[in-house]
């Protein structure tokens, strides 16, 4: 959904932030769609190496690269043009701007932290697209309003369109262009929900998605 309402024509460089499910779906919907190349952003390892092994794409490790100069780099200074944010209200970053976020949360100032739909706006390209497909809940501050309109960004976002995408996912799955298989790293007793949803929400132990068997 992210790639198709964000735009992705064949021949685009795709930039996701976030290896999660969501992200790798949106980086191989990006592939399915044409595009020629599609970097994931994230810190986890065992994340990025499920992107480069199962879904194809190239990957960045925000705590060990320069994002926004290396995104520039490797498009000729351009930018890409479509940027997919895949994270959402709890998005993580290493530079001011998280303890900025933060402090606004626990001081009760804003609900969300936007730190990956900030750098995914100053990312694209010039007349390029921002998705936003990571879930906010309310209010964010320091918004980039200005480079939205001085690059002439489009910027969209969207709940999950099930009746919509769901018929032509399963299509593509019983071709095996869309694996989701990887996706749970982790299989447990419906008895052991808290301790899976623990691991998934503090991502401990590799886990991407916990699946309880009753």
């Amino acid at each position: 959904m992210g790639a198709d309402l964000g735009g992705v024509k064949p021949g685009d460089t795709v930039a996701v932030w976030g290896a999660g499910g969501v992200g790798q779906m949106a980086a191989r919907a990006s592939l399915l769609l044409g595009a020629e190349r599609v970097i994931v952003i994230d810190r986890y390892q065992e994340r990025l190496s499920q992107v480069e092994q199962v879904i194809g794409a190239e990957t960045m490790n925000y705590e060990t690269s320069e994002v926004l100069p290396e995104l520039r780099e490797l498009t000729g200074g351009r930018g890409p043009d479509v940027c997919i944010e895949a994270v959402g209200m709890e998005a993580h970053h290493d530079g001011p701007d998280f303890a900025y976020d933060q402090l606004k949360q626990q001081l009760r100032l804003q609900t969300d932290r936007p730190t990956a739909v900030r750098e995914a706006i100053f990312a694209a390209r010039k007349g390029g697209s921002v998705f936003v497909l990571g879930v906010f809940g309310g209010f964010v501050d320091k918004f980039p309003l200005g480079p939205i309109m001085n690059k002439g960004l489009t910027l969209r976002s969207a709940q999950q369109h099930g009746h919509r995408y769901i018929p032509m996912l399963l299509e593509r799955m019983a071709r095996d262009e869309l694996v989701t298989e990887h996706l749970a790293t982790h299989i447990l007793p419906l008895d052991q929900g808290p301790q899976g949803y623990g691991m998934f929400k503090e991502k401990t132990d590799g886990c991407v998605r916990a699946v309880f068997q009753p």
